[in-house]
């Protein structure tokens, strides 16, 4: 996920981003755009920060906002439906409506609805995202495993976008990789005093820094950025651990 603060490091490591629709249009308020100088950028709609009340998202304004931004963008990879938790017919709803107005959004499944849907979605769309992981807790690798087992036996044709679980699936993805998935950890666990590690097999992890370090980084702001910097440059590591593996189900990217 895009953070303004750490622009300057996500440019000058050369990674993909994920950007939000709220964030991008409350940073740009005078003239609409999006963040520049990045090779891949993918919109995330905002439909978690509206339905937890972060940010209002006007689905017709979305839509117009993305017709303004495409032409401008071209590193613009793909852009997500407007999704409603717990409410498929709406999310499927929004989804007509902005391909009504000429949109090709990347439609989003939850885990748990009705597979009809899924089914739907996979026939007509090539790209589609998999959410509702996140409001579950953190899943464990059998269960992560199971399900992109279970997503690319169903529609092997399909790619899919794995929202909610960056560092939680890692260990999953060693065996089997959804062709994309967001990282959000990076640009939060220095506040926390902690930091993305590689262990022994180039799996990444979320680990607490000593107490000196995690006192250092409350005042030392290059200390911050270094730690920052190697969180996204782990996350490349892994990333090219896994584009180099044989044997495994390959798909794509990370974002952050």
């Amino acid at each position: 996920m895009y953070s303004q603060h750490h622009a300057y490091i996500l440019k000058e490591e050369g990674v993909k981003i994920l950007i939000n629709y709220p964030a991008a249009r409350d940073m740009f308020k005078r003239e609409p755009n999006i963040p520049g100088g990045f090779k891949e950028v993918l919109i995330d709609s905002g439909g978690y920060q509206l339905q937890t009340g972060v940010s209002f998202v006007s689905l017709k304004a979305y839509g117009l906002w993305l017709e303004l931004m495409l032409p401008k963008h071209p590193e613009v990879i793909g852009y997500m439906n407007l999704d409603i938790l717990n409410d498929p017919l709406k999310t499927m709803e929004h989804q007509y409506y902005l391909e009504s107005e000429g949109l090709h959004p990347i439609p989003i499944w939850h885990d748990g609805e009705d597979v009809d849907f899924l089914d739907v979605y996979c026939s007509t769309n090539e790209w589609v995202s998999v959410g509702g992981l996140a409001s579950k807790g953190i899943m464990g690798k059998s269960y992560i495993k199971n399900l992109l087992t279970w997503l690319t036996n169903r529609y092997p044709n399909n790619k899919f976008h794995m929202f909610g679980i960056g560092i939680s699936g890692v260990a999953a993805y060693k065996q089997i990789r959804p062709w994309s998935c967001d990282f959000s950890t990076w640009s939060t666990v220095a506040r926390f005093g902690h930091e993305i590690a590689l262990d022994k097999q180039s799996i990444i992890k979320e680990v607490q820094l000593p107490t000196d370090c995690r006192r250092r980084l409350r005042n030392d702001k290059q200390y911050l950025a270094e730690i920052t910097r190697q969180a996204v440059r782990n996350i490349k590591y892994f990333e090219d651990t896994l584009n180099g593996l044989t044997g495994t189900s390959y798909q794509r990217s990370l974002l952050v």
